[in-house]
């Protein structure tokens, strides 16, 4: 009989395990998943919102231990940032961001040093940032032959690509196709490489990259003062204004 009642006391759940609460973990969690896959920041907004409301702490925060709460919540947000990684995929969001958001918040996450910004900043920076780039990169709303230019674009990120040589890929004229992809994309060709390349030098920025010569060079630029004006003409800020930001953050 006291056999049965240790085995009984053994099994019980602990007492802080709400299991209705864990179940609306799931839920929002999924919810969070769907708006970064459909590209909707201000839904993703809204979520964590809901769960912060819901359950304060977004993060694993049961260890009392300083050092292994924070081990436990950078493993959670390593977690968190695959989840998003897979679902921006699913939402069309090309290899070379996934890789590159996905190593930079990897590095992001190990660099922390408290379970509060992990928590505060980091855990909806992971879930925003993916979300926005679905908005602006994904291709699963376009044409197929749309959606093929843009791959073959980014693939050829660093690379001066002529239009006259996607015109002869597809067999149809430049002209058809500059005018397609301006009602689809809402931008011209060169405007949309050069938005693609900037977006990816603030990835690098956000990565540690401090080299603005470097980062200019990866990007295709043989000339790092121009560089530097196309970046300031699309992010509003100089290559050195972007880092000292990221680096204050």
């Amino acid at each position: 009989m006291e056999e049965n009642n240790q085995f009984g006391n053994e099994s019980k759940l602990p007492e802080n395990l709400n299991l209705v609460q864990i179940e609306r973990s799931y839920e929002l969690e999924q919810e969070l998943l769907h708006a970064i896959r459909w590209g909707n920041p201000y839904k993703v907004e809204d979520i964590l919102a809901m769960r912060r409301n819901s359950f304060g702490s977004t993060c694993c925060d049961g260890n009392k231990i300083a050092s292994k709460a924070l081990r436990c919540c950078k493993n959670h947000l390593i977690a968190l940032n695959a989840l998003c990684r897979n679902a921006a995929r699913q939402g069309g969001l090309q290899a070379l961001y996934l890789h590159t958001m996905s190593n930079k918040f990897i590095l992001m996450i190990e660099h922390a040093v408290s379970v509060t910004h992990l928590d505060e900043v980091l855990y909806g920076q992971i879930a925003l940032d993916y979300a926005k780039a679905v908005l602006d990169f994904s291709v699963s709303s376009y044409s197929p032959m749309i959606k093929q230019i843009v791959t073959y674009l980014t693939v050829h990120l660093t690379e001066d690509v002529r239009i006259e040589d996607l015109g002869r890929m597809h067999n149809t004229h430049i002209s058809h196709i500059s005018r397609k992809f301006k009602k689809e994309t809402g931008m011209s060709i060169p405007a949309y490489v050069s938005k693609q390349r900037m977006s990816l030098a603030k990835l690098y920025f956000e990565s540690g990259e401090v080299s603005i010569k470097d980062v200019s060079s990866m990007l295709g630029f043989s000339d790092s003062n121009y560089f530097s004006k196309v970046f300031k003409r699309y992010c509003n800020q100089t290559p050195s204004e972007y880092i000292n930001m990221v680096h204050d953050r």
